[in-house]
């Protein structure tokens, strides 16, 4: 398999993933922030991002994602209790977490494809 077919399945998974990002957004992602109201991280993505419609949703999702994916990080920083990220329950994470990893990862690997594809031309 070759780098232009493989960023090309890349971009198929991103385009794929949106739907599933936009469901979450628009369905778990209040959910989620009420489980972290003491998380300044949280609290004030949402209230810079409180007027944008999908940009500011998207970067919340993105932010609750990170959030639970390193709650060690962000509570050494004082952003966030830890408390409160285990208090999540498992399948909420989970719906916040993949369909974020899925977009990233997706966008990692098209980008590595075309520059890899730039600089062996």
């Amino acid at each position: 398999m070759d780098l232009q077919s493989i960023g090309i399945y890349a971009a198929l998974i991103m385009i794929l993933s949106l739907p599933l990002n936009f469901y979450v957004m628009f369905t778990k992602l209040e959910a989620t922030e009420r489980y972290l109201q003491c998380s300044v991280y949280i609290v004030m993505n949402k209230q810079i991002f409180r007027n944008e419609t999908l940009k500011g949703k998207h970067q919340r999702l993105f932010a609750a994602a990170a959030v639970i994916l390193m709650p060690r990080v962000f509570e050494w920083r004082h952003l966030v209790l830890a408390e409160d990220v285990k208090a999540i329950p498992k399948k909420l994470k989970l719906w916040i977490v993949l369909p974020s990893l899925l977009t990233l990862i997706s966008a990692v690997i098209m980008t590595l494809s075309g520059l890899t594809l730039i600089y062996k031309s």
